[in-house]
C-alpha cells in the first residue's frame, strides 16, 4: 500500500465519484429520452473520466502500484473522457441540423 492518503484527498475522490456517476447517468438518461448520440458521447465521456479517479485511486490503495503508475492512469482516463466530452459537443452541434 502506498503512504498514507490524507482525508481530504479521500473526501475530494469521493465527492467526485459522486458528482460524476450523478453526471454521468443523468447524461445516460437523457440520452436514451432524447435520442441525441452527442448526450450518449457525453455520458461515455464523463463515465470515463470519473471511472478513471476511481481507477486509479483503487490501483494506487489495492494493487500495490506506486503512485505515480496510478496518477498516469488517472490522468490517461481522465485525458480520454474529456476528449469523448469535446466530441460530443462536435456531434450535437453536426446533428443539430444548423438550430442554435
Amino acid at each position: 500500500m502506498s503512504a498514507t492518503v490524507p482525508p481530504l484527498v479521500i473526501v475530494f475522490k469521493t465527492l467526485t465519484l459522486v458528482i460524476g456517476g450523478f453526471v454521468t447517468y443523468t447524461a445516460a438518461r437523457a440520452a436514451r429520452k432524447t435520442g441525441w448520440a452527442g448526450l450518449t458521447y457525453l455520458a461515455i465521456g464523463f463515465g470515463i473520466a470519473t471511472f478513471g479517479s476511481l481507477l486509479a485511486g483503487v490501483a494506487d490503495q489495492s494493487l500495490l502500484l506506486d503512485t505515480s503508475t496510478a496518477l498516469v492512469v488517472e490522468n490517461a482516463l481522465t485525458t480520454t473522457g474529456f476528449a469523448v466530452i469535446g466530441y460530443s459537443l462536435y456531434a450535437t452541434q453536426r446533428g443539430a441540423g444548423g438550430d442554435p
